[in-house]
């Protein structure tokens, strides 16, 4: 079999500085002026029956939001699978979800028409987001009434025979021949073995990518698969591909890489959900481990999907709900190595548990852009832009760690040090590491000069040292801060260029000042660049909510600082 040369498609590279936000078709946005009959799910809360049938989220919808999309910082979007499904009604409800295919040459009427597909991704590109598509090779939907019904694969010898349920996820066989699905709702499992089926399936992806144009694809249940049928599926696709395989061993895991683009890291997912929790939370040095893990499993990180959660786990803020653990979390999701995929809802703090609790309509939090969570995304993701165009090296560099203790992770990916951490936020708290990191850039790049900024979240969470700096209350602590010449966001500036040469510090100085020098330089936040010392300084990044990594100024007493 021969595929074709793709000239418009996405290659994993390029996907490598994009940002994902994940969304479920039905359940993201209703068609704009819609009958009020086609509009479920407008009433709250949903019973569990409600929440697993149709509720009416279409293509049209999707497009009509793209803005809300776009102006949060998001240039991709991973959207349901669009093949028709089963329509009957089972024990776990219907297939609005995607995932219970019943006819691969036809689309989803519930989502819309091809047309309207089409409408969509062309918005979408327009914009300058890309359009993920979701696609299932390994089974079909629930068997209700005999083979017959599938479309192309209408005979028993296109699955595996006999059916049987997994019951050891440790026996590669059970994984790979028996059917995801249960007693109740079993879902035939496709023989990917068979001739027939891989023909079919690898013609399928490449027409269905060039008939619409999709810029990736996230493939389900992709463990489920024998490794080797990937290997022609992904190129007669021609786009960047992204494995699910849902499981923590890391070594598991990362050996699928070398059948796909990327995997989506459910080794980090866990970590992640362990270490940045409300109760129970563990150390933040098993996230120094994984990074580890990662480096000796997986062929290359930053092509693999990193998440806090998405539409088969329970939500983030399900046990996390402190806020500064929150942006802590979500910080390292947007600045760690592989490419951040966001689940939808998560800027409107929704909080649903497990399946199907975890896939809540969007429409019931009327699209604010206003939440804490959105606005905060939305300065992390143009930070993001900022590296994409200024730092492009940034996307393929590698994390290194600074500086671990139980509560507190510092790494530098160039050319930006993150801290990010887990303490209970209730006093300050000094590290010092100006020689560890001093060193470790001599060695990094042969020569002690770089650019060293620091995006630090919890720093919001603390009063300015200017409000606390007092005759009676003096600052007893000096402090070194790293300050980088950044980039002038102005347009047709001249001093766009950074200059690697050079490195600025500032001091929070000596005992019973009641002004320190970075005080009076954090008080200049109402231009959008300023000098001190003939250092220039990004500040309209300056919020009460983050200090982000161009403007690089490290400006309170915060539960980590720098001293030296």
């Amino acid at each position: 079999f021969i595929f074709p040369f793709f000239v418009n498609s996405k290659t994993a590279a390029e996907w490598r500085s994009r940002t994902i936000y994940q969304l479920l078709t039905d359940r993201f946005a209703h068609t704009p002026n819609d009958i009020e009959t086609n509009k479920n799910c407008l009433h709250s809360p949903l019973s569990e029956y409600d929440i697993r049938h149709y509720c009416g989220g279409t293509y049209k919808g999707i497009i009509s939001h793209l803005n809300y999309i776009k102006q949060m910082g998001f240039d991709a979007i991973w959207i349901s699978p669009i093949t028709a499904q089963i329509e009957n009604d089972t024990h776990w409800g219907v297939a609005w979800h995607g995932y219970w295919q019943q006819n691969i040459y036809r689309l989803n009427e519930h989502f819309g028409t091809a047309t309207e597909l089409r409408t969509l991704i062309q918005a979408a590109h327009t914009l300058d987001i890309w359009i993920m598509l979701d696609v299932v090779v390994n089974h079909v939907g629930p068997n209700v009434n005999g083979t017959a019904r599938y479309v192309p694969f209408d005979l028993d010898i296109y699955y595996h025979q006999p059916p049987c349920l997994i019951t050891d996820y440790t026996n590669q066989s059970q994984v790979e021949f028996c059917t995801v699905g249960d007693i109740n709702v079993p879902l035939p499992d496709l023989n990917t073995e068979h001739e027939f089926v891989v023909s079919t399936f690898n013609q399928w992806i490449q027409n269905i990518i060039n008939e619409y144009e999709f810029d990736g694809i996230r493939i389900d249940t992709f463990r489920h698969v024998r490794k080797t049928f990937w290997t022609d599926y992904v190129s007669a696709s021609g786009v960047y591909s992204l494995g699910e395989v849902a499981t923590s061993d890391t070594a598991y895991v990362g050996d699928y890489q070398r059948y796909a683009d990327g995997i989506l890291h459910y080794p980090l997912y866990f970590v992640l959900d362990e270490v940045f929790r409300d109760e129970n939370r563990k150390s933040i040095r098993e996230l120094d481990k994984q990074v580890q893990l990662n480096e000796k499993y997986f062929i290359d990180t930053t092509l693999c999907g990193i998440f806090l959660d998405n539409h088969d786990q329970a939500r983030f803020m399900n046990h996390t709900t402190n806020m500064i653990l929150i942006q802590n979390a979500l910080t390292y999701l947007m600045f760690s190595d592989g490419i951040p995929i966001f689940y939808y809802g998560t800027e409107q703090e929704y909080h649903g548990d497990s399946d199907p609790w975890n896939r809540e309509p969007m429409w019931q939090s009327n699209y604010s852009q206003s939440t804490p969570i959105y606005q905060f995304v939305k300065k992390l993701l143009l930070l993001r832009t900022i590296l994409k165009l200024n730092y492009p090296q940034y996307f393929l560099t590698h994390q290194h760690t600074v500086y671990i203790d139980n509560s507190t992770y510092i790494y530098y990916k160039y050319p930006v040090l993150i801290v990010v951490s887990n303490d209970n936020f209730d006093r300050p708290k000094t590290v010092n590491i100006m020689s560890n990191i001093t060193n470790y850039i001599d060695y990094f790049t042969k020569a002690k000069k770089f650019i060293c900024s620091i995006l630090f979240p919890t720093a919001m969470h603390y009063p300015h040292p200017s409000q606390q700096q007092t005759q009676s209350q003096p600052q007893t602590q000096q402090q070194i801060f790293v300050v980088p010449q950044t980039p002038n966001l102005n347009n047709n500036s001249n001093t766009n260029q950074l200059n690697p040469s050079k490195m600025s510090y500032v001091y929070s100085t000596a005992t019973n000042q009641q002004q320190s020098p970075s005080s009076n330089i954090l008080h200049q936040t109402q231009g959008n660049v300023i000098q001190t010392n003939g250092t220039t300084m990004i500040t309209n990044l300056l919020t009460t909510t983050i200090i982000s990594a161009i403007s690089a100024i490290a400006t309170t007493t915060t539960p980590t600082v720098f001293s030296q």
